[in-house]
């Protein structure tokens, strides 16, 4: 049977979804994570074991050899694992090798790419020292899921203070950029890349964003409300569109995070070669009909099409709500995904009961659940609903002794 390499750290990667996909394609599905006792493990056909820090593809791929797994392709959901997919389909010739496709694993790359197409004016730097522009934006140009490590900083000594604080807590040789800080409404946008042509699918407004955590936060919710929010997606989509022609994508999906002012200038922030998180997918599904799940195994193998374009549907209206601890310690949920799902308007739920809140600088999301409406009115009010039926207490983490 062919096998399909799904890689994942910390347990994330949705590889319970991946297998599920792989499974109901005739294939084998192969764990590949540093993890012996992986959560997800025993929903995979093999798994075999790599430490992504301190080893190489050569270790990986001796392993696979040793256990005569030729891969067939290699489903990747995580950012910080994307030079390994790239290497790994490279080896065995598999697609999502393309030549360009580095360039989407860099936030420095990415900027300095749409800088010299003439598609951004945002103003950056990968050298703290030589930033004179404030406010900004400072965090790792190659990994900052979660908003991990992501800050603004408002003059030199803020962030000289952040380099400090980054030292101090064992990352002084993390590559930075820093960025202009755009104030404005954040949107997101979802959709594949086909033959160098970005497809958008879902457009995501974001008015309660948390700009001070950069956290997403509140009611989100497609299609955008705004006029100049709007009018943002129109542009970014087409600018990334042509940032897509231009690195001749190929068989990839794509999540891209923007932000619009009101007098009409719209910036990229972030773009990922993966869908979004949290009910993204669910939402994608509810509106265009394609699981993005399924559409990212149908890239690995190569085999993604689309018959005909998807235009960017204004109806149903789609919301969802993340919920976020907001103190350290273990979040006990009473409330069930069932209970959820039993509300008008309803279509996904998901909840992470025992969630491990250690640390407030990154996103610590435990409850989503996304909703359908006629109208925004009535999205808000099944929202309000819902939010209502949650029960849930967070213990502090216990004092040592």
């Amino acid at each position: 049977m062919k096998s399909v390499l799904i890689f994942s750290t910390q347990n994330f990667g949705n590889v319970a979804l991946v297998a599920e996909q792989l499974r109901a394609r005739g294939l084998r599905s192969v764990l590949v994570s540093e993890l012996s006792d992986h959560l997800y493990r025993d929903k995979c056909d093999d798994h075999v074991l790599v430490d992504w820090d301190s080893e190489d593809l050569n270790a990986l791929t001796t392993r696979l050899e040793q256990r005569d797994i030729e891969p067939v392709a290699v489903v990747n959901m995580l950012e910080r694992l994307a030079p390994w997919q790239l290497a790994t389909a490279a080896h065995y010739g598999l697609p999502g090798a393309d030549e360009n496709r580095h360039v989407l694993f860099s936030k420095v790359l990415v900027r300095d790419r749409m800088k010299a197409l003439g598609l951004s004016a945002m103003r950056y730097s990968d050298d703290p020292a030589a930033v004179d522009f404030y406010p900004a934006i400072v965090k790792p140009s190659r990994d900052s899921g979660a908003s991990w490590l992501v800050s603004r900083v408002d003059g030199p000594d803020e962030l000289v203070d952040y380099r400090r604080r980054l030292a101090e807590a064992g990352h002084a040789d993390t590559e930075l950029i820093v960025e202009e800080y755009l104030p404005g409404v954040e949107f997101s946008v979802d959709g594949p890349v086909v033959g160098g042509r970005f497809h958008p699918l879902l457009a995501v407004e974001k008015p309660e964003h948390d700009h001070v955590r950069h956290h997403d936060a509140g009611l989100e919710f497609h299609p955008p409300e705004q006029d100049h929010v709007r009018e943002g997606v129109r542009t970014l989509c087409e600018r990334v569109d042509a940032f897509c022609t231009d690195l001749r994508l190929d068989q990839c999906w794509l999540h891209f995070e923007g932000r619009s002012t009101e007098d009409g200038r719209t910036e990229l922030i972030e773009i990922n070669p993966r869908p979004g998180g949290g009910m993204i997918p669910e939402a994608v599904l509810e509106i265009s009909g394609i699981d993005a799940v399924g559409a990212l195994v149908s890239m690995a193998l190569g085999e993604f099409t689309l018959e005909q374009p998807i235009p960017l549907r204004e109806r149903p209206i789609v919301g969802w709500i993340d919920m976020e601890g907001d103190e350290l310690g273990t979040v006990e949920v009473s409330t069930t995904e069932d209970d959820l799902r039993a509300l008008p308007g309803v279509i996904g739920a998901r909840i992470t009961d025992h969630y491990e809140i250690t640390d407030l600088k990154r996103e610590n999301f435990f409850l989503r659940f996304a909703v359908v409406a006629d109208s925004m009115s009535q999205l808000r009010d099944r929202v309000e609903n819902t939010l209502n039926r949650v029960d849930y207490r967070i213990t502090p983490p216990s004092r040592a002794s």
